[in-house]
């Protein structure tokens, strides 16, 4: 790093100086000369993998620099608070003028950047071996390698410049947990800022070996265990004396993240932003951080994958436990082999009897030897679009991002346009899609890119699901807090129903739909008003009745066939908050649906109904409803009988979609208890003919036209059946005013409702019911039988 980023010297001259300096402080013990250095947090060999341009060696470099006076590495930069599109050297951008100098350090004030430098060299060595591995499909690399890797990514997050003024901020508030611990450090080291502790740990981080890291870490473990070491960060209780706690931190990525290497698409490309490297994404058992990402290069990522996601370990996950818009992608953990002992075993099954013997093996000859054979994941497109999304989501107001291809760039942040700060975007989709703007071979000043909309060609739910990962973050994290469950449900359904599909919304079209076919299979077909939005749900209703919704509908979707998490986890809650909010949602599209639903249990109608605003088309067919029955005279003569109008007036106020009125509530609750008590808990003994009929006949459809003497003796039968059997039922006589007229009404409208289910459902039963007083009569109820004198 400290020796790229002299771009102003030739390489002779250069060597000539630092020998000069080495001479002058081996003589003299001086210290240099303090000199302001441009210092990347993104080092330059990864900046050169999106050099626009051919990549020119050192030499070549030099020459050029030499004959034009102009530093010949650019890449794209895209500047987000700007909103501009410039070619930018790369020895300035990504990274802060003496970010790493130690002012405590009179010697050699740059000492940190230059032992940066000397990892960064092993690294880069590392990743060019990764991209000629590309064709193979694999790459294998040795314990001591493997490990240099693992050190420079945990760095490479941890030098960010943003982590240098928080990380040791006692009063920050993300750092409550170990203010004490930070105080009381300063104090002992003679530290007078977040910054020098920082640039503590790092010189830590950097003169000490990854094993001699682990073992400190181990030694800690050993002593506290993992759990007393978490619980030491939660109640703030880090004894001042832990010198070497953030060992501890070191640790927890090495050991509980698997090392993956993702290969974008043919045909696509990685992005880097200003906080690619070390980027948290997803929940693991409901903790942040499934996922660690770091892009190396446009073709190549590198992503830890928490351990407990291992394939081996999937039958032992629970539903849920991971959450993450990258589960499609499918690492496989690399392969060890095992010079020595055991073979073809992963480490932590080899019997070590604590960490420190664990950590002791990986620092041994015999640990060294070890390889370990990764096998690179290709991605798709869709898979390498969604990662850059990851990455986008990211991006701050004042952020920066840097591409290789525009074409690719263009795709991304196209995909990325349903995400709600997609504005950030527009000024850079607006510059790749300008036609007048063209390559150039040097940079520019920066300038304000025009205001544009998004081209008519953008898709704008190719990633929505991003959106819906963020507000299920968000949620699962506490970050995002909701009065009700319902509201929370409400708002993960509107994001989902706009999105992309994904596992999460699959999994819960999948159990709503089955209840949906089992309520529709439940009713005769109503091809009319199917499919139209007769009512849309209210977006948010009272805790009190989002308590009662869930507790009435959770455990009914469960008996209408969907699976159900019943959890109690914050995702597994979620999910079936969703499931329950998606399926109130397309029934009130379907009446035949929104009928079953309504008539599944006498609490139906008190809950559902108060899911809509009053006013909803049911109702107007409700009051239609009401003002027939003010012109009951001239109305009953179009009617062959009273059953005949109760049939229709029933499909009017009843079978209309969502209602809140009082009428269509009454007439769900009676059919429902009648359908209870009749249908659903008197299915004892049966004498014969009846034993041995069907007990469904599905298509069975119940006449309507039916004599008037047939219909009286059939509704005055039928409430005498339900007096007695119904505890608290007493029919409604009627009269001769408009309220006692609609009760009766909506008793004979229950019964025929009753009539429909019970006739399909429990044909056997309601034949053996009707047989005593239809006997005798040339009495036909449903179309598919004969006219006998038993129903």
């Amino acid at each position: 790093m400290t020796r790229r980023c002299r771009r102003n010297v030739p390489k002779q001259q250069t060597r000539a100086e630092l020998a000069g300096e080495a001479q002058k402080t081996d003589s003299s013990s001086s210290p240099r000369v303090p000199k302001t250095q441009y210092q990347h947090f993104i080092p330059r060999f990864i900046l050169r993998r999106f050099q626009v341009g051919p990549v020119k060696s050192r030499k070549e470099r030099d020459k050029e620099f030499q004959r034009t006076g102009v530093d010949p590495e650019y890449v794209r930069y895209y500047d987000v608070a700007t909103g501009s599109l410039d070619i930018r050297p790369i020895g300035k951008v990504y990274g802060v003028p003496n970010v790493y100098q130690d002012v405590r350090n009179a010697l050699n004030i740059n000492e940190v950047e230059e032992k940066l430098g000397k990892l960064e060299n092993r690294a880069a060595s590392i990743i060019t071996d990764l991209h000629k591995a590309l064709p193979q499909g694999t790459l294998t690399l040795k314990r001591r390698t493997l490990e240099d890797l693992r050190k420079f990514l945990f760095i490479m997050h941890y030098r960010n410049v943003s982590c240098s003024d928080i990380y040791f901020q006692a009063d920050h508030p993300e750092n409550a947990s170990s203010r004490q611990w930070i105080e009381s450090f300063m104090q002992a080291k003679g530290l007078h800022s977040a910054a020098e502790a920082w640039l503590y740990f790092l010189r830590y981080y950097l003169d000490t070996s990854h094993s001699n890291i682990m073992q400190d870490a181990a030694e800690l473990v050993e002593k506290y265990g993992e759990g007393g070491l978490q619980k030491m960060m939660i109640e703030s209780h880090i004894p001042p004396d832990l010198e070497h706690f953030p060992a501890y931190t070191y640790y927890v990525q090495a050991n509980g993240y698997f090392f993956s290497i993702w290969e974008a698409a043919e045909g696509e490309e990685f992005i880097i932003t200003s906080h690619t490297f070390g980027l948290w994404e997803g929940l693991g058992y409901g903790c942040p951080g499934m996922h660690r990402i770091f892009v190396v290069s446009p073709r190549i990522a590198i992503v830890l994958r928490h351990v407990l996601s291992r394939p081996e370990l999937k039958e032992d996950t629970k539903p849920g436990a991971f959450v993450s818009c990258l589960l499609d992608v499918n690492p496989a953990p690399p392969t060890p082999i095992y010079t020595r002992g055991e073979h073809g075993t992963h480490i932590d099954q080899i019997n070590f009897q604590s960490a420190m013997a664990l950590a002791r093996y990986r620092s041994s000859q015999k640990g060294e030897d070890d390889s370990f054979v990764f096998k690179i994941t290709k991605l798709s497109r869709p898979q390498t679009l969604n990662f850059n999304s990851v990455l986008l989501v990211n991006v701050t107001e004042t952020g920066s991002l840097t591409f290789l291809s525009k074409e690719s760039m263009l795709r991304s942040a196209r995909a990325f346009l349903s995400w709600p700060v997609y504005g950030l975007l527009v000024p850079l989709i607006a510059r790749l899609t300008d036609p007048t703007e063209s390559e150039v071979s040097a940079p520019r000043p920066p300038s304000q890119s025009p205001v544009a909309v998004p081209d008519q060609d953008v898709d704008a739910l190719t990633l929505v699901d991003v959106g819906l990962y963020v507000l299920l973050m968000q949620i699962c994290t506490g970050i995002r807090q909701f009065e009700t469950a319902y509201g929370r449900a409400h708002l993960v359904f509107r994001i989902m129903d706009k999105a992309k599909p994904t596992s999460f919304a699959d999994e819960i079209s999948r159990e709503v739909e089955k209840a949906f076919k089992i309520c529709k299979d439940s009713e005769d077909e109503m091809p009319v008003g199917e499919g139209i939005s007769f009512a849309p749900l209210l977006s948010s209703i009272s805790n009190e009745l989002s308590s009662k919704l869930f507790r009435f509908m959770i455990p009914c979707m469960s008996r209408l066939g969907a699976v159900m998490s019943g959890g109690e986890g914050i995702m597994e809650e979620l999910q079936d908050e969703v499931t329950v909010v998606c399926f109130l949602a397309r029934a009130s599209s379907s009446p035949a649906v929104w009928h079953a639903l309504s008539c599944i249990s006498p609490q139906a109608p008190e809950i559902l109904s108060k899911v809509f605003k009053e006013g909803t088309p049911g109702d107007a067919s409700t009051a239609s409803f009401t003002r027939l029955m003010y012109r009951q005279r001239a109305s009953l003569s179009s009617f062959s009988s009273g059953f005949h109008l109760a049939y229709s007036l029933r499909a009017m106020c009843a079978m209309s979609g969502p209602t809140t009125n009082t009428v269509s509530r009454s007439y769900y609750q009676l059919t429902a208890s009648i359908i209870q008590r009749l249908g659903r808990t008197m299915l004892g003994y049966l004498p014969e003919p009846y034993a041995s009929q069907p007990r469904e006949r599905p298509k069975a459809r119940l006449i309507y036209k039916i004599p008037e003497k047939h219909s009286d003796l059939l509704f005055s039968n039928m409430k005498m059946i339900l007096r007695y059997s119904l505890p608290g039922y007493v029919p409604s006589p009627g009269g001769n005013t408009p309220e006692q007229t609609l009760m009766r009404w909506i008793d004979e409208m229950a019964i025929v409702g009753s009539l429909v289910w019970l006739g399909k459902h429990r044909r056997n039963y309601l034949d053996f019911t009707l047989h005593v007083f239809l006997q005798g009569m040339n009495f036909k109820l449903f179309e598919d039988e004969e006219a006998t004198g038993s129903t």
